[in-house]
């Protein structure tokens, strides 16, 4: 199938939604981090594909708390991270809190990257409208706004992937690998900033939401880390 090769081409180490999922437990099962005692919220795109995932994190630790916007940036302000924060159960002493971040990307029938065949369409169209957006505005300069619409997020967004590495991204793939960079960041410094980890053990998951035909999304992982009672952040690796 065309969109299977282009998923091996562009992200050979993709693995299904319940594989990866799988893995993220096996990691955190030795931490502590009992699903009935564990909160999870979510920073993805706004996209109506992304629910796939979110369905997903549901099942085995609840419904999650939403974080992102456009890219999957966080985008609720240090309020909403309060807030957030204050949903975790502490029964029994310290919370547990999972914090995953995927913007993402599609691969339609024909193995187009960055195009996905919606229901009840008869064409694929553009996966992630920001991040397109934000690639053309990148690669050809920034197109002034519409006068009287805010379009806040997707400038924060163009700003923070530029801040990463150097001149424009080549490609929808590089951009994708850099917004993942941007949310890991922007989710770190949230946390630190509230010193989450003094009232509970706090585990952030980070990579790329693949959307693929008949609803079989994958994968891509890039990071994951832990933060316990001494505010140390340690790397937490995923079994393969």
């Amino acid at each position: 199938m065309p969109y299977r090769r282009t998923l091996r081409e562009e992200f050979p180490e993709a693995v299904p939604v319940g594989t990866y999922l799988d893995r993220v437990s096996a990691a955190l099962d030795p931490l502590d981090f009992v699903p009935e005692r564990t909160f999870a919220a979510v920073s993805v795109c706004r996209d109506e594909l992304t629910e796939h995932f979110t369905e997903h994190v549901a099942d085995r630790w609840n419904r999650p708390f939403m974080l992102g916007g456009l890219g999957a940036v966080p985008s609720l302000g240090r309020t909403g991270w309060q807030a957030a924060l204050s949903h975790v159960p502490h029964e029994g002493g310290r919370g547990h809190l999972i914090v995953f971040g995927l913007p993402h990307v599609g691969i339609d029938p024909e193995g187009r990257l960055g195009q996905s065949l919606r229901r009840h369409q008869n064409r694929p169209t553009p996966t992630c409208g920001a991040m397109v957006a934000t690639l053309r505005a990148l690669q050809e300069g920034v197109e002034p706004p519409t006068p009287g619409l805010d379009d806040h997020e997707a400038d924060r967004l163009r700003r923070l992937v530029a801040e990463l590495g150097e001149g424009p991204p080549a490609d929808l793939v590089e951009l994708t690998r850099r917004a993942c960079a941007a949310v890991e960041a922007e989710m770190w410094a949230e946390l630190e900033a509230l010193a989450a980890w003094k009232d509970m053990d706090v585990a952030v998951f980070c990579g790329i939401q693949i959307h693929v035909p008949h609803r079989d999304d994958h994968i891509w992982h890039s990071s994951a880390a832990v933060q316990g009672a001494d505010g140390t952040r340690q790397p937490l690796p995923l079994a393969k």
